[in-house]
């Protein structure tokens, strides 16, 4: 169930690869799933599962805070899954392929904060320690919740802060940058209502 998992977790204190970094059900099918844990200092579930899940795509936490929860019966086509601070999914949801949901700003919007990064990345990528350098206390972020029910469409990108509603449904190729109403329909750069669903 698990032989195709690849579990890279990167930092000083860990070298190998262990999955009690992970909790899920054993009903789930989590072959096809990329995980990175970058600058791990504490042991905690990063990623939880729950019962009757298939999840595809590349999960990364930048550092020890990030953590993401899926609920039962959901379903991730692929996409990239970044978290400094959390995501969390509802039961019942579908997330389409090439879908990015991140849960931060990945750099300062002052030009000043974010004049180191790319030393900061570099340092990293040469200690083999990808991200470990990287200040986080700088850039902003706030956790996304999509709750139940949920339908992303294919290509579609999920910003920090964003609550998408039960029901909701988030048009191909949308770019979410503020809440989406439970059972509303969205789409477009930013998404705004189309319509709405009973």
């Amino acid at each position: 169930m698990i032989n195709i998992l690849r579990l890279i977790i990167k930092g000083r204190k860990a070298r190998k690869a262990k999955l009690e970094y992970i909790e899920y059900h054993p009903s789930v099918d989590i072959t096809k799933l990329n995980i990175e844990v970058r600058n791990v200092s504490l042991k905690k579930k990063y990623l939880i599962i729950g019962e009757g899940s298939v999840l595809f795509g590349n999960y990364i936490f930048e550092n020890e805070y990030g953590n993401i929860q899926i609920g039962n019966n959901t379903f991730i086509g692929g996409g990239t899954f970044i978290s400094i601070t959390g995501i969390e999914i509802g039961n019942d949801v579908m997330i389409s392929w090439g879908c990015t949901v991140i849960d931060n700003d990945a750099h300062s919007i002052l030009s000043t904060e974010r004049v180191e990064d790319v030393k900061q990345w570099k340092r990293g990528l040469d200690n083999g320690e990808i991200g470990f350098y990287k200040d986080w206390s700088k850039v902003r972020s706030s956790k996304i919740v999509i709750k139940s029910k949920a339908w992303i469409g294919f290509n579609s990108i999920i910003l920090k802060g964003v609550t998408i509603g039960e029901g909701a449904i988030v048009g191909a190729g949308s770019v979410v940058t503020k809440d989406v109403p439970d059972f509303a329909v969205v789409a477009g750069n930013p998404a705004r209502v189309i319509k709405t669903t009973t």
